[in-house]
């Protein structure tokens, strides 16, 4: 059977000048020629040997020079780079043996090199030096570039060969539809009609007309200005009038929202959008089901051939490594060493394993650098090495579970996590409960177009006041009454000076214009600062006073005196006030929520099962503590180590850091440095916390995450959601609002008694 282009993943191959520059960096086959001259492995002396095959000393240091690989140079992550280097060098020279009897024609690369410069824009003779031009910018020369592509196509070929002859039976596509159900569900769809009309009183008269008994379609094909032909009809084709199922695609995102918050037949609220007026009647939804086989049969054969050849190529190539000889020289410059650093079962996790799914990280790849580097090795890497070995317990209690799966290690363990957790559902009780806890999350805040007019006397601000509420144009009375007019443009509370901010958004001291939205506040008497030079105001002083001369010495001490003046403001303002959307509008995503919380929630029992059953044993964790106990014993010995000397002392730390950490997770537009101080914080707040945790008595403490809640924590850490009161109060030095807690925030966990949970 032949893969369509949707599913044949494994052997197509993608060649563009940006992949190229990626490859470098996700360090993906060919690094090795990446901007060589072709001249194989006799480079100079060996730096490492691999099934008798050099890997040289000169390849090293040319992959050394790449930015990634180079980035840290001192301590634990410099080795981690350096072992990830040759593991890639290795994966490489392996791939490369395996394929050395491929051929590939002259003609094959003619024809890649022609694929390239299409889609370039590149193609013909005309444009040979632009050709020349972009894969110069790489590093290439047309002579490396095309032995670049041959090495491509040589193990791409490779690749191929390995899995031409895998097929899937009836029964291994039954059995892949069955634990991969998520994949072919359909989509929410409603069956409805539409009314668009450009007149909001029309539209509040129409929707006034449906609610007393009048036809939707009748009226439909009366005012709307779309689909009047069919009714208002959604999804019917030309002629007809009779609505289809549709999903939310089929209608602008506003209206979507609206027509899918209904949840059941009924008629929404006018929507306004763009100039437009939208009525959206719902005479059924469709909800989230999965397709029957017999309509997704021949896409499922697809999915599973694929992720059969997947498998394949990935056993053959963890195969090549596993029997791979590989040997240091002993009078080389560098060291290789592999070591297990866990077990699951008789299954060991090794130290390639951990760098190369660490640092293929995206998010580590940005923000590495020396100063983040101790946070990578402190924070992320024992993290990673915990997913990985949930990743090797389910990937082993997949063959325990009453079910068939097919594919790489990461498909078997994802479609087994997805299995184990297909009987989740999302209650109503338990989305009313995360609503209900997370109202801050469906809050739209309050917003508002703001002009500020600012005038010297009173009089004038009184005048233009006037002048606006009986129709002038605020720019034209502004300037008749030498008033100074600035448009703030759209502000959200919190971003103007106090006074401002109480007025716009705390008090209702606005009267609307007689025309629009507009409204004009009260006016606002607001202190400015004026900043004079001080030996213009000394001289002041001196003929004020009579003296004969400064002093010198009053003179230097300060060279700007600052005094204050009274201005007038008046605002001009269209002003929407903080909204709280209702569970109806954001159903989709609460559900969504909650559903992942309990497909999580079956998830997790799942593997904490298999941890009793399969013998786990994290030697890094082990070696960390074991380091950490001497350190620690040491410490005591020779020195005096620094800390907090009492509760007060670690909580005051704890509220600066977590100010600084909340003044940075809002940003989008971090530098290096800030992202590397960003994770600096997180790691320095958690060890904190756990010193007030130990000076306190608590029970410890816990990083939030995205989504969570106090309630939420609060049911997973003390299995009862109402105690997070409890949690608020002992985290009172940090906040006092539980809304205020933000991913990265560490949370103290307090000792709550039987009967407090009782409560």
């Amino acid at each position: 059977m032949r893969l369509s282009r949707r599913t044949n993943t494994i052997i197509l191959w993608a060649i563009s000048l940006g992949l190229l520059v990626g490859m470098v960096i996700t360090f993906t086959p060919s690094l090795r020629n990446f901007g060589l001259n072709a001249q194989g492995n006799n480079q100079g002396a060996a730096a490492l040997l691999v099934n008798g095959e050099q890997i040289s000393e000169l390849e090293v240091a040319r992959l050394r020079q790449n930015r990634f690989f180079s980035s840290v140079t001192e301590g634990e992550v410099a080795e981690d780079l350096e072992l990830l280097m040759f593991d890639t060098l290795i994966q490489q020279e392996l791939l490369d043996q395996a394929a050395a009897r491929v051929r590939v024609s002259g003609g094959e690369v003619r024809d890649a090199v022609d694929e390239f410069r299409e889609s370039r824009g590149v193609a013909g003779s005309r444009n040979d030096q632009a050709y020349l031009n972009a894969i110069r910018s790489s590093g290439f020369t047309d002579e490396t570039f095309r032995s670049y592509l041959r090495e491509q196509l040589r193990q791409d070929k490779y690749r191929e060969s390995l899995t031409e002859a895998v097929d899937v039976s009836d029964g291994e596509v039954a059995a892949f539809y069955e634990t991969n159900q998520q994949r072919y569900q359909s989509e929410e769809r409603i069956e409805a009609r539409l009314i668009v009309v450009e007149d909001e009183a029309l539209a509040d008269e129409i929707r006034s007309r449906v609610e007393e008994g009048e036809a939707f379609a009748d009226l439909a094909q009366e005012y709307s200005v779309e689909r009047a032909d069919r009714g208002g009809a959604l999804g019917a084709p030309e002629g007809e009038t009779e609505p289809q199922p549709v999903g939310r695609p089929a209608l602008p995102t506003a209206v979507a929202n609206a027509a899918f918050a209904l949840r059941d037949p009924g008629l929404t609220e006018v929507i306004p959008l763009s100039g437009r007026y939208y009525l959206v009647s719902v005479e059924q939804l469709i909800p989230v089901s999965v397709r029957p086989f017999e309509e997704v049969e021949e896409e499922v054969r697809e999915d599973a051939l694929a992720a059969k050849r997947a498998a394949v190529v990935e056993a053959t190539l963890e195969d090549l490594r596993d029997q791979a000889q590989i040997t240091v020289p002993e009078e080389g410059l560098y060291q290789f060493s592999d070591q297990p650093i866990a077990r699951v079962g008789d299954v060991e996790i090794m130290s390639t394993d951990l760098v190369r799914t660490v640092y293929s990280d995206p998010q580590i790849q940005q923000i590495l650098s020396p100063d983040s580097a101790s946070l990578v090795a402190q924070f992320f890497k024992p993290n990673v090495l915990e997913q990985l070995i949930e990743r090797e317990l389910a990937y082993q209690g997949a063959s325990q579970l009453d079910a068939s799966f097919i594919g790489t290690r990461n498909q078997v363990v994802s479609s087994a996590l997805a299995y184990v957790s297909r009987e989740a559902t999302a209650t109503d009780e338990a989305v009313q409960a995360y609503y209900d806890a997370n109202l801050q999350r469906f809050t739209i805040p309050a917003v508002a177009e703001v002009t500020r007019v600012t005038f010297d006397a009173d009089d004038q601000a009184m005048a233009f006041r006037d002048a606006v509420l009986a129709g002038t144009e605020p720019a034209t009375a502004a300037e008749a009454f030498s008033g100074e007019l600035i448009d703030l443009g759209t502000v959200r509370e919190g971003q103007l000076e106090l006074e401002l901010d109480v007025a716009l958004f705390a008090t209702d001291g606005f009267e609307a214009l007689p025309e629009g939205e507009d409204e004009v506040s009260d006016i606002l008497v607001l202190l400015e600062s004026i900043e004079q030079d001080a030996a213009e105001n000394q001289g002041e002083q001196d003929v004020a006073e009579g003296e004969a001369e400064a002093s010198n010495e009053e003179t230097a001490e300060a060279e700007e005196v600052v005094t204050q003046r009274e201005i007038y403001v008046v605002l001009v303002a269209n002003r929407t006030p903080e909204r709280q959307q209702s569970l109806e509008e954001v159903r989709a995503t609460v559900d969504a929520a909650v559903l992942r919380t309990a497909e999580q929630e079956l998830q997790d029992s799942w593997l904490q099962g298999l941890r009793e059953e399969i013998t786990v044993v994290n030697l890094m964790a082990e070696a960390a503590r074991d380091a950490a106990s001497f350190e620690t014993t040491a410490t005591a010995e020779t020195s005096d180590a620094v800390v907090f000397e009492n509760l007060e002392q670690a909580q005051q730390r704890s509220s600066e850091l977590t100010e600084e950490l909340r003044a940075l997770v809002g940003r989008t537009d971090l530098g290096e440095e800030e992202q590397g101080r960003l994770l600096t914080l997180r790691s320095d707040l958690e060890e904190v916390q756990e010193q007030v945790a130990v000076l306190s008595g608590a029970r410890g403490s816990y990083t939030v995450q995205e989504g969570d809640t106090l309630s939420a924590i609060a049911a997973a850490q003390y299995d009862d959601s109402g105690v997070w009161p409890k949690i608020l109060e002992a985290n009172s030095y940090l906040i006092d609002d539980e809304d205020l807690i933000f991913p990265g925030f560490v949370l103290l966990l307090p000792e709550i008694g039987e009967a407090e949970e009782t409560d």
